[in-house]
This record gives structure tokens, sequence and C-alpha cells, in this order.
């Protein structure tokens, strides 16, 4: 199952376009979002700072504003004990730079336990993938940057793009991983011990994740 996200940031509405199978979640603000574009989330979850008004919905979780978690991370935990293990979080990137840092904390929290979350803006997609491929068609263009998260170096091997690797280290002191770029062919990355965030151009195109 898929999960959809409504967030407060910077909304990439042209390419929210979640089909009659998925669960929709409007995360604090994100409801006023949703609205707008006269969608009907299944479920809202947040603490209501930003959106400054508890919404009337038949199915709303209201949380304290004082938690260890935050709202994005409660709507995924509660997307997850619903049965969904791929995640398209929107209105997450924008504003203070913290909580674009924080939902790229749960893209690692995601990619952590098996499955996979991505955070979308207007001009680019990251995600994050541990001991698992991801493989992009031929389709896709522009540049992609890897990025070593929680850990002094990530092992990864990389087909398809102009700069290939086998099984190399990169680090997470130096940006060796950034702007390698697409070439017109399949191309595949592959992750192994630890996790790697990956940044790449929106094109309104998704990789496919491999175990």
């Amino acid at each position: 199952m898929r999960a959809w996200l409504a967030g407060g940031g910077d909304f990439y509405s042209e390419g929210f376009k979640p089909d009659k199978r998925d669960i929709i979640i409007a995360v604090d603000a994100g409801f006023a979002r949703l609205k707008a574009l006269g969608i009907s989330p299944h479920l809202v979850v947040g603490d209501f700072d930003s959106l400054e008004y508890v919404p009337t919905h038949p199915n709303i979780e209201k949380h304290p504003c004082i938690k260890d978690d935050t709202d994005t991370m409660l709507a995924v935990k509660k997307g997850i004990e619903l049965g969904c293990d791929e995640f398209f979080i929107f209105g997450g990137t924008g504003g203070r730079i913290a909580h674009t840092l924080g939902n790229i904390q749960v893209l690692a929290n995601l990619a952590e336990s098996g499955k996979i979350g991505y955070l979308i803006d207007k001009d680019y997609i990251i995600t994050a993938i541990r001991k698992c491929s991801l493989v992009f068609d031929s389709e896709h263009t522009g540049y992609i940057s890897l990025l070593p998260w929680g850990a002094r170096e990530a092992e990864v091997t990389i087909k398809g793009l102009a700069y290939e690797l086998d099984r190399s280290p990169l680090p997470s002191y130096r940006p060796l991983g950034i702007s390698n770029e697409f070439t017109g062919k399949q191309a595949k990355i592959t992750t192994f011990d630890n996790l790697v965030v990956a940044v790449f151009e929106n094109h309104g195109m998704y990789p496919k994740k491999e175990a």
C-alpha cells in the first residue's frame, strides 16, 4: 500500500496524484493545502499549531505540541500501522531548514525498516535507501547526488550513470557523490550496510526499489 502525505511546507500540487487505492494523510497545515485542492484526506494528524485550529474530520488524531515525534513522523507511523510501505511526502520542504532535515530523518527511518519514502519538492525528490537498489529507467534525465547518512561512509555500486562505481566507499565528510548524471540508459544504484540519501531532479517519475 502507498501513503500520500500533505504537509504545510512548499507544496508541489501538480505532483500530488494518489490513486483510489492509496491512503491520503493530512499533516497539520497540510489539511488546508488539500482543502484548497478539493481533496478530502482519509486521516488528519498533528498538533495543529501551524494550522491554528483543529479541523472537523471523521478521522483525526490530535497530538500535544510537546512530544518526541514530529507531526510528519507521527503520520508515517500511522501509515505503517495501516499497512503502507511506500510514502510520498509533499509539503515537507522549504521554510525552516531544520524541518526539511528532520523529514530526511523520516526517510532514513523508513529505509531502516525496509520501506521507502520520497520527499517531494517542485524541483527535486529526496529518498533514502539501505541494503537495496534503486532502478531508474532510461527516461530519467538531469543530475542525481548520493550522500551517506548516519555513518562515516557508505559503500555503493553505481551502474548506468556518468560516473560508475563498484562497491566503492562514499565518505560522509567529503561531497564525492554530488552531481552524477543520467545518460539515457537504465541506471541502478545499490547500497549495502549503511544508509544513502539520494537527491534527483523532479520530472514526475520515481525509481523502482529492488531488494
